[in-house]
């Protein structure tokens, strides 16, 4: 199966020293998924959008050029991050446990931004600021320019930043690659640096990832493993948590992190193929409904502002 092999494959690079250069030069070079496509960066521009959404309805009465803008996990592209940049955010704040931004991925999503921004201020509905063509390559750079501040190696659980100092927190397809031991603990962070105003929004993609290199993968197969079995193929380059809709919001709520909205996204089709699936005992102590979520967004701030 397509799926193992590469589960195989990440399996075996995570041993190796330097794993995760090895891993990008091995989805750049063979298996040719980066830069990744048009339409998913369309997709994360969306996300980004959705974000300030959260940020305009539940968050401070302050403008978004205003605002100290904070994420973890800001992954090699930083497309998300630009289209901020690009709708007005002017300082935002990203830390990494390892230093995983590709400057060469980061121009091609400000290639893109410039390229593709009639579109894009189409779906925002908004005029949109312009990045130019010319290229960044190094954190300064993309500090002085895009208000951007990379932090790596940074712990999420404990970043050293000052407390209350942070107006919004965004996540987008993160905490799913978080061990259960620390999304509590990275939450409980991102309590303490936010403002009594403050607000995080976040996106969790609930589905098992591999369903994304073999279509014909059920995006429920991860539910059929004991925790033993799944250890076997659940490699540290590609970590899959397993966690379902209750485990997150018992994790915000132990962070004191009080929701005041969220959307979970059930596909019609769920439950039929959950049914047809030998699910692994730990699963099976969870209502269907709640193992057919595919997606999770959840928006969240401290209590007092709640």
């Amino acid at each position: 199966m397509r799926w193992l092999a590469k589960a195989a494959l990440q399996k075996g690079l995570s041993g190796l020293p330097a794993a995760e250069s090895v891993n990008y030069v091995f989805q750049r070079r063979v298996y040719r998924s980066l830069p990744a496509s048009e339409a998913a960066f369309r997709r994360k521009f969306g996300r980004a959008v959705s974000h300030l959404a959260a940020y305009a309805e539940h968050g401070p009465s302050r403008a978004v050029g205003e605002a100290v803008f904070y994420e973890f996990g800001a992954g090699w592209d930083l497309a998300i991050q630009l289209s901020f940049w690009s709708l007005g955010v002017d300082r935002q704040i990203l830390v990494d446990i390892r230093p995983n931004l590709r400057y060469e991925l980061v121009n091609v999503s400000i290639e893109r931004l410039t390229r593709l921004r009639g579109d894009l201020e189409r779906e925002a509905g908004r005029r949109l600021r312009e990045p130019g063509m010319s290229s960044v390559g190094s954190a300064a750079e993309l500090e002085d320019r895009f208000g951007i501040a990379y932090l790596a190696p940074c712990d999420a659980r404990a970043t050293g930043l000052d407390a209350g100092s942070v107006d919004f927190i965004s996540s987008t397809n993160t905490l799913e690659h978080i061990p259960a031991d620390d999304l509590a603990p990275i939450l409980a962070e991102c309590r303490r640096l936010l403002r009594p105003d403050g607000v995080m929004s976040s996106r969790i993609d609930l589905r098992d990832h591999f369903c994304d290199v073999d279509a014909r993968l059920s995006p429920y197969n991860f539910l059929r493993y004991s925790d033993r079995t799944w250890r076997l193929v659940n490699s540290k380059l590609g970590y899959q948590n397993r966690l379902r809709r209750p485990d997150y919001l018992s994790a915000f709520a132990e962070a004191d992190l009080s929701i005041v909205a969220e959307n979970a996204t059930r596909p019609d089709e769920g439950l039929g193929a959950l049914r047809a699936l030998d699910l692994d005992p730990r699963f099976r102590a969870y209502p269907l409904d709640e193992l057919a979520v595919q997606a999770l967004v959840v928006v969240a701030r401290p209590p007092r502002a709640a």
